[in-house]
């Protein structure tokens, strides 16, 4: 089992968004606890960069994170809309 750090930020972003879509938001990231690793499908780790990380995406948006093995704890990092991310890092 992992622990799952969200960053002030982010928490705050999720927690602006409509309560329906703000919980769904943090059911996704609950999931992480069980099984941050890739998958294939929602969960990819990120080529390229300097350290490793991940990226979940989950509906219309994409959280960032990097993982901790020896703490096991996954660390949420960013957080912003597909299209946000897509400008910032291209596609995934």
């Amino acid at each position: 089992m992992f622990r799952v750090l969200v960053e002030s930020g982010v928490l705050e972003r999720i927690n602006a968004l409509p309560k329906n879509e703000a919980d769904n938001l943090k059911r996704r990231l609950k999931a992480l606890e069980s099984d941050p690793f890739p998958d294939g499908r929602d969960k990819k780790e990120i080529k390229g960069s300097r350290r490793t990380a991940y990226r979940l995406r989950a509906d219309n948006y994409r959280f960032f994170y990097v993982i901790e093995k020896e703490n096991r704890i996954a660390k949420i990092t960013e957080f912003m809309t597909a299209e946000q991310a897509h400008k910032k890092y291209g596609r995934l």
